[in-house]
């Protein structure tokens, strides 16, 4: 079961939504769970992360596949593994960005290295690529 909570003043939490509630409610009083407690990342800044992956895919010529563009851009900001080919030959991969592996501080860091991207790779001006960005989302 997953459920979200909310943190309250006194230190108690609360159930973030009805399905929560409901969820948690099957619980019987006095019975010990166990959980894993951990801040889901911001929803609003992911969608503002993907308004300039468009931004800049909409914007550009080099790159027919909005999935190429970003992994590329993912790459470019140092976000990647690196592995061996069976030809001896080092190859990159970029790194998975999903909500279970990677938290909000990584995510917004990975923001502003994509942002340098996009002006080292593109030349877009950052400070522009931020206010344009309030148009995708």
């Amino acid at each position: 079961m997953k459920v979200f909570l909310v943190k309250q003043g006194n230190g108690s939490y609360l159930p973030a939504n009805n399905s929560d509630y409901d969820s948690l409610k099957k619980i019987k009083v006095g019975a010990i769970v166990s959980c894993d407690i951990k801040q889901p990342r911001n929803i609003g800044f992911h969608k503002k992360f993907f308004a300039l992956i468009n931004l800049v895919f909409e914007n550009q010529e080099i790159y027919n596949n909005i999935d190429h563009l970003r992994k590329e851009l993912t790459k470019k900001a140092g976000y990647y593994e690196t592995y061996t080919n069976h030809l001896g030959i080092l190859c990159y991969e970029a790194k998975s960005i999903s909500f279970a592996k990677m938290n909000q501080e990584d995510f917004e860091d990975l923001f502003q290295r994509f942002l340098d991207a996009v002006e080292y790779i593109f030349k877009f001006d950052n400070q522009m690529v931020k206010e344009n960005i309030e148009n995708f989302y």
